[in-house]
């Protein structure tokens, strides 16, 4: 996931400080969600990760608040996530 996908995935110029720190805590707040343990590399083997990370960060984007709570959509990408990388860690992928 890189800042120039996330300004063309939301029709942005500039913005790259911002991004990569969203782009940074999307990736954390994704691998503590499913499994800490596994390292980002797993991850990126999976197009849902990408999608998901990239649906936070348009979403803190938008709405720096922390109020709202997650979106139903990331929500729903990390329960898909956990269970793959539960069978990528269990040898079942």
């Amino acid at each position: 996931m890189t800042v120039s996908e996330m300004q063309e995935e939301l029709h942005l110029d500039g913005e790259e400080h911002i991004l990569q720190s969203l782009i940074d805590e999307g990736t954390d707040y994704v691998r503590s969600a499913v499994n800490y343990n596994l390292p980002v590399e797993e991850y990126e083997k999976y197009p849902l990760f990408d999608r998901a990370v990239k649906t936070y960060v348009s979403c803190y984007y938008y709405d720096r608040s922390t109020g709202v709570g997650t979106n139903k959509g990331l929500s729903m990408m990390i329960n898909h996530l956990r269970g793959r990388m539960w069978g990528a860690d269990n040898g079942q992928d």
